[in-house]
């Protein structure tokens, strides 16, 4: 069995039983052993709150944690919102990051994978960073993944409406039409905006049998491009229709996307 996919509960308790035998510190240095203990940690939501204490005070683990943290953009999210989460945090965060240009660079890094700063940052001010694809990549992600959750609301509205998609002349915010369109509380948990701020548009034909949900990127200006497929423009729309992308970054796999 692969050691990466055993669940925290059976890592930690297995290291401790370890430790009883051997000295941490010599079990630690281990790379399979440090992996696990790491995988464990960050991939347990009820630990995560240790693990922020942990990048805040411990500067010589930052590393390790931070490398297992920035591949998995829902762990980096959860733990992001929870160091952002007060003043009080924000205030942690700052003063540790201030004095060190590595880890502030680290966790920017860290930030644009998720798609956290999008708001705030521009690309080229991001490529002025030397992290323009990173931050790229992360507003992608992370709106394709609203993009696909708006989008299965309306699958599912479509579904009890036997297959007949709501019908929204033209392209609107989705706060316009489509929001008259749906129950109440249909789009109450969903974020209606892209990663770079800007509102998703929402399309029906009037027949009911096609919608489109649209990102209009990094410039914020629709391309014209159409169900075009992959592509490779950080400025391309990004586009889902009945239940599928149809136009998306080619560097990222659509079939990823939850």
């Amino acid at each position: 069995m692969n050691p990466k996919r055993l669940h925290p509960v059976v890592i930690l308790p297995a290291l401790l039983m370890a430790a009883c035998t051997t000295d941490m510190q010599a079990l630690l240095s281990k790379d399979e052993a440090r992996s696990q203990a790491i995988e464990a940690l960050v991939s347990d939501a009820s630990m995560r709150g240790e693990v922020v204490d942990r990048l805040l005070k411990q500067p010589a683990q930052r590393t390790a944690l931070f490398d297992k943290i920035v591949e998995n953009d829902e762990i980096a999210g959860s733990l992001i919102q929870q160091m952002m989460h007060s003043d009080r945090g924000k205030a942690l965060v700052a003063n540790q990051i201030a004095s060190d240009i590595e880890l502030t660079r680290t966790f920017m890094g860290m930030m644009m994978l998720t798609g956290a700063v999008g708001e705030i940052m521009t690309q080229e001010q991001a490529e002025r960073l030397d992290l323009g694809e990173v931050f790229a990549h992360g507003n992608q992600m992370r709106t394709m993944a609203d993009l696909k959750r708006l989008g299965e609301v309306v699958d599912g509205w479509a579904r009890e409406k036997k297959g007949s998609y709501p019908v929204c002349k033209g392209y609107e915010n989705v706060t316009g039409c489509l929001r008259s369109r749906l129950p109440g509380d249909a789009l109450a948990d969903l974020r209606l905006n892209d990663a770079w701020g800007r509102p998703f548009q929402y399309h029906g034909d009037d027949d009911g049998t096609t919608y489109v949900l649209v990102s209009y990127a990094t410039d914020g200006q629709h391309d014209g491009l159409g169900m075009a497929g992959p592509t490779s423009s950080y400025d391309a729309d990004i586009v889902f229709s009945n239940g599928d992308f149809v136009q998306w970054p080619g560097r990222i796999r659509k079939e990823k996307i939850r």
